[in-house]
């Protein structure tokens, strides 16, 4: 175990973890100490991984959950609470991707996008910070994305930037609320990270984006969900515990 990052004992709720960022989270965490809560809307996706995690020693059980439904966060959360009696860490991951042209989103696109990546993050901290008040604190960490920032760079993003940016508000509002009740909150800003999610993104732009988006990037490539992981488990354990409302790019360098 790398001592310098644990999250021994701890209790963590990934949403969106049946792949992607979000499983290489939930092992990460989970080589760290820590138990985790695979939430995920798929069930079979979710099971599949908490078996991979499980497959290597790894304390990891799957919960079904919409993020986008109040009842369906507040029975995932009591379900962990049942099965292991605290919460110390939420990664709010899930989300969706959009890539239209701004004139062809449809409103009922947009709402989708908001209510997954912005609505989905608030419910699930309405749902948790109850429990970590209780406990006497914990540590949040919202997935954002550097197009929450700067409009993303490619044509067909403005639904999910704009998603992405209110998430890094929220952020900032929740941390400045309930910091000195010991509860950190925190962002990561990926650049984009190869991904599942990121593929079906790719699929519906040019077929030179890629390209394009290597070529912008300082370091020369894309990142690998260990990569961005590696960032989320640092902000979730407490060697990040003087660390309170910040939002970290893990970009290779394209928000320089």
């Amino acid at each position: 175990m790398d001592v310098s990052v644990s999250t021994d004992q701890k209790v963590a709720i990934v949403t969106g973890g049946a792949g992607g960022i979000g499983e290489a989270t939930a092992r990460m965490l989970a080589q760290r100490g820590a138990r985790v809560a695979l939430a995920d809307l798929r069930a079979d996706a979710a099971e599949a991984a908490a078996e991979r995690l499980q497959a290597e020693g790894l304390s990891a059980a799957p919960f079904t959950v919409d993020i986008a439904d109040h009842a369906s966060v507040q029975a995932m959360t009591e379900n962990v609470l049942s099965r292991w009696g605290r919460i110390d860490i939420l990664i709010n991951n899930a989300g969706v991707e959009s890539s239209k042209p701004f004139l062809e989103i449809k409103l009922q696109d947009f709402e989708r996008v908001m209510r997954i990546n912005v609505t989905g993050a608030w419910l699930c901290c309405q749902a948790v910070i109850p429990v970590m008040l209780r406990q006497g604190g914990g540590s949040i960490v919202n997935i954002s994305s550097v197009a929450g920032q700067r409009g993303g760079g490619l044509l067909g993003t403005a639904a999910y930037s704009t998603s992405k940016g209110a998430v890094i508000a929220l952020t900032k509002a929740l941390a400045r609320e309930f910091a000195k009740s010991g509860i950190r909150v925190n962002a990561v800003a990926p650049s984009l990270t190869m991904t599942d999610f990121a593929q079906r993104q790719l699929e519906k732009l040019a077929p030179n984006t890629l390209d394009r988006v290597i070529a912008l990037t300082p370091i020369g490539r894309v990142a690998q969900p260990d990569e961005i992981a590696a960032v989320i488990a640092f902000l979730a354990s407490d060697e990040a515990s003087f660390v309170v409302g910040q939002v970290y790019n893990a970009d290779g360098g394209n928000a320089m």
